[in-house]
This record gives C-alpha cells, structure tokens and sequence, in this order.
C-alpha cells in the first residue's frame, strides 16, 4: 500500500479502514506500507501504524515500513516505534496487491 499525503487523525482513519479491508480480502498475508510520499505523521498516525502491525500479526500476517519519508522515520525512532516495527529503507517488488491510498486528499 502507497500512503501519500498526511498520516494525521483524519488519514489514520482512512488507513485503518483500507488496511481492515486488504487483511478480510487477503489473508493471512504481509502488507508492505510504503511512507516516502508522507510529508506529516502524528500520534494518531503513529498508533495506527502499530495498530497495523499487531492487526495483521493476529491474522498470521506481517506488516513493513518500507521508505518512510526523513520526518516519518524521525518520529518512529524518537517515539521507539521503530523497536516494535519492521522498517525497510527499499522496497522488494514481492507485494501481491497494489492499494494506494491518500488521506486527508479529497
């Protein structure tokens, strides 16, 4: 899943729904959350991201930051957010599905 935009209460909300979705459609399967087009993350952001990670660790999934932006990967490591998740700094082309979504853009 592409995420562009900001990851902020409104765009976490978005998400979620987007994520529940792919893990009722796909799974149990991995999910690879591409972040280098998010130019904001707040807490709400953030919790999400690990709302994510443990709802698709409860349906046998796995979930990975792949190229957060500069202040996305700031605030994952200042909070210690990046402890609990998988974060990758390239992406494999291994995703089974292609989903892009772009909160708070309407």
């Amino acid at each position: 899943m592409t995420v562009r935009g900001d990851l902020d209460a409104e765009g976490a909300g978005e998400l979620r729904l987007c994520v529940s979705e792919a893990l009722r459609t796909y799974r149990p399967g991995h999910i690879d959350l591409e972040l280098s087009d998010v130019g904001f993350i707040d807490c709400a952001g953030c919790r999400t991201l690990l709302w994510i990670n443990q709802r698709a660790g409860g349906c046998g999934g796995t979930v990975t930051v792949v190229r957060p932006s500069s202040l996305v990967l700031r605030l994952l490591r200042l909070l210690e957010f990046d402890r609990e998740l998988t974060i990758r700094s390239l992406p494999e082309d291994t995703t089974p599905m292609s989903l892009e979504v772009n909160p708070g853009l309407n």
